[in-house]
C-alpha cells in the first residue's frame, strides 16, 4: 500500500548524468493571479488566516518586486453578479446566497477588528474587491489600504466606524437592491440612507409594497419580507450620519 505523499525510489536502467533533466509540467488551464504589491501587505497576509480573507498560496520576490499568489476564486468579483448589467449576463444571486455572502464579509471585518494582532482597519470595501469561491463563499481581498492599529486604539475605534462599518452598509445596499452606489446617489440629496426613507416610514403600507420598488427586481419577489426589512434597517444603522451612532461589525459576526 502506497500512502499520500511517500516518497518512491524508482531504479533507472544505468546510471543517471548530468544531461538527463525532469521535464518541465505542462501550463495548467486556470492559474491563480499574481499580483503585484507592497512589502507591508506581504505581512498581513502572512498573519491573518479566515476563511473570509483570501489566502496567500505563494510569494516570490524578482526584480525589486514582491509578487503574491493568492488562492482562486471561481466565481471571481461579487460585482459581477449583484450589478444588472450586459456584462454580467443571466448572473445573479438568489436571496439565501446573497444574506450568507454579507454575513461573510462581515465576519471577514469582524476577524480584522478583533481576532488579529494588532487589529487591522481594511478600508477598502466595494464588490469588486471581494471574491466568491466555487460555493459563493466571500473571500475579501485586495489589502493595500488595511492599516494596523497597533498603539492607536481609540483612533482605532472611530476609523473603524467611520470606514468599515459605513463600507458594509453601502455594500449591503448594492447586494439587496442590485445597483451600483452610483446610482443610488443620483436618487438623493445628500445622503445616502435617504435611498431607505420610503421603505423605513411608519405608515399603514404593507411591507411587500414597500420593498417591491426597492429590493432587486431579478429576485421576483423570492425574499422573505420580514427578514429583508431588518437587514434594511441594519444597512439604516450602518448608514447613520452619526458615525458613533454605527453598530459595531461584531454585532454581525
Amino acid at each position: 500500500m502506497i500512502y499520500p505523499f511517500t516518497t518512491l525510489l524508482i531504479p533507472l536502467s544505468s546510471p543517471p548524468n548530468r544531461s538527463q533533466h525532469i521535464a518541465s509540467p505542462p501550463p495548467a488551464t486556470t492559474s491563480p493571479p499574481t499580483i503585484l504589491l507592497s512589502s507591508e501587505e506581504i505581512r498581513l497576509l502572512y498573519t491573518i488566516h479566515h476563511h473570509n480573507l483570501i489566502h496567500l498560496t505563494g510569494v516570490c520576490f524578482d526584480d525589486g518586486h514582491w509578487y503574491l499568489v493568492y488562492e482562486f476564486a471561481v466565481n471571481g468579483p461579487l460585482s459581477d453578479w449583484i450589478y444588472y448589467n450586459a456584462l454580467s449576463g443571466n448572473k445573479s444571486l438568489n436571496w439565501m446566497q446573497r444574506v450568507q455572502i454579507a454575513l461573510g464579509v462581515a465576519n471577514g471585518l469582524a476577524y480584522l477588528h478583533s481576532y488579529t494582532t494588532p487589529p487591522y482597519v481594511y478600508k477598502n470595501l466595494e464588490s469588486g474587491n471581494i471574491l466568491l469561491d466555487g460555493d459563493f463563499r466571500p473571500k475579501i481581498t485586495n489589502f493595500d489600504l488595511a492599516m494596523s492599529a497597533e498603539g492607536q486604539e481609540g483612533q482605532f475605534a472611530l476609523t473603524r466606524h467611520i470606514v468599515d462599518v459605513y463600507g458594509f452598509g453601502v455594500l449591503l445596499l448594492e447586494i439587496v437592491t442590485g445597483k451600483h452606489v452610483s446610482d443610488l446617489y443620483e436618487k438623493v440629496n445628500k445622503n445616502l440612507s435617504e435611498v431607505l426613507y420610503d421603505v423605513l416610514q411608519e405608515e399603514n403600507t404593507n411591507t411587500n409594497e414597500k420593498l417591491t420598488g426597492f429590493i432587486d427586481q431579478r429576485l421576483q419577489g423570492n425574499y422573505p419580507p420580514q427578514l429583508t426589512m431588518y437587514v434594511v434597517k441594519l444597512i439604516d444603522g450602518c448608514l447613520s450620519k452619526d458615525p458613533s451612532a454605527r453598530p459595531d461589525m461584531n454585532r454581525y459576526e
